[in-house]
């Protein structure tokens, strides 16, 4: 299938070959990766003028998937975008949020009216994942190829990309946002595989009659091994997630036997966790393995780029993964557009991603191995050491989160 609002028609050809063009007016961009790094990052090249193809493997843009968290930082580029407004619209603005333990007191509590609204205008929204990618979609003129699985990137000046159905493309730029598991970071890293931390992320979205403190706070708890939360995306669905030592079951066990395996697991934990877990259809359930990538040396090769999950894939621990993939985005579409070339453009656009997504990356990977300890002690000497941290810290943490990496008015 393929999705365009434009009344011009696609090449019918399999194989399309193009000579690398001398200016950047009438450069060929492909994006391998239609989800939501892919999407922002064709419509911030739409923006900037120029026209991106994005090829996705998917067959077709279905409503499912569970939630996502999108931080300030990631609120203020598709502000830029032009479309905060409607993904506030279409999720919830969270009025606050906080750690707690296993046996329910709050660890740490945040107001997101103390300084992410008042320093920068936006919270954090909590939307249906499925929700974001109909609002990028939307939005966007860009031709965006579905069905289409790339198989292979072979060469890097110009590089040649392949798909699973005998096309073959040989664009004059090419971004992988192609996810953890990168078939395009291949021609720029080869051989860089990801890292596990040991363990499961579960994740849903599970409809409920959302208790009232709930409906526009978020919240994580700390447990022995488990880290549990969510936030509401509207008053009849809460996005949930855990992660677990794992996997909980053999690797063929069904969805009821993995949702029976998570409710022992998650006995005694504090509402709305027994609500979620009422509420919970096994089969909504979406696994996936903890596991980021180390910092790779380079972003780009040649021709080719990388940006999201397959340049810097992190843990979920600092619920910074797709915010990272949207900075990347905003950034690299206007070092292409204000560059004098390709090359330099990747070379500014790594410059002043790289370090942040790395550093933010690093930090992901130490509350992961900080927020999964499995021990009862350490778990309460870990949870009074959050509750000694003083405020005056976290805030200063907040500011940095949410400011982002700068980019021009």
């Amino acid at each position: 299938m393929e999705r365009r609002r434009s009344p011009e028609a696609m090449p019918s050809e399999q194989t399309r070959v193009t000579r690398p063009a001398d200016d950047g007016s009438d450069r060929e961009i492909a994006i391998v990766g239609g989800g939501i790094c892919g999407l922002t990052t064709a419509l911030a090249l739409e923006q900037r003028g120029l026209s991106p193809t994005v090829y996705e493997a998917a067959s077709e843009y279905r409503p499912v998937g569970a939630g996502i968290l999108l931080q300030t930082n990631a609120m203020l580029v598709f502000d830029r975008l032009g479309i905060a407004d409607a993904v506030c619209d279409a999720g919830r603005q969270l009025e606050g949020g906080g750690l707690r333990s296993p046996d329910g007191p709050y660890l740490t509590r945040f107001d997101l009216n103390e300084v992410e609204r008042p320093e920068f205008g936006y919270g954090f929204v909590a939307v249906h994942r499925a929700d974001l990618q109909r609002i990028l979609l939307d939005e966007l003129d860009t031709t965006v190829r579905t069905g289409m699985d790339c198989t292979a990137v072979v060469g890097t000046d110009p590089p040649v990309v392949r798909f699973d159905d005998g096309t073959e493309i040989r664009p004059d730029l090419l971004l992988g946002a192609d996810g953890i598991h990168s078939t395009v970071r291949d021609a720029v890293a080869p051989g860089v595989d990801p890292r596990p931390l040991g363990g499961v992320a579960y994740r849903a979205l599970v409809t409920l009659d959302v208790p009232q403190p709930y409906r526009t706070q978020g919240f994580e708890i700390w447990g022995d091994g488990t880290y549990t939360g969510g936030a509401p995306v509207d008053e009849r669905r809460f996005y949930w997630f855990a992660t677990a030592p794992g996997p909980l079951t053999g690797d063929h066990a069904g969805p009821e036997a993995v949702e029976s395996a998570l409710r022992e697991r998650l006995t005694g934990y504090p509402e709305p966790i027994p609500a979620v877990l009422d509420g919970l259809d096994p089969t909504d359930l979406v696994l996936t393995a903890l596991e980021d990538l180390p910092s790779l040396d380079t972003w780009s090769r040649g021709r080719v780029v990388l940006a999201g999950d397959a340049a810097h894939a992190m843990l979920p621990f600092a619920g910074q993964g797709a915010a990272q993939a949207i900075e990347d985005g905003a950034l690299l579409a206007d070092a292409l557009a204000t560059s004098d070339g390709y090359e330099r453009a990747f070379d500014a656009y790594e410059s002043e991603r790289k370090p942040r997504a790395d550093r933010v990356r690093a930090e992901s990977r130490g509350l992961g191995r900080f927020g999964t300890i499995q021990s009862t002690l350490g778990c309460r000497l870990r949870n009074l050491a959050i509750g000694a941290i003083p405020d005056a810290v976290v805030r200063r943490v907040r500011r940095r989160q949410a400011a982002g990496t700068s980019l021009p008015e």
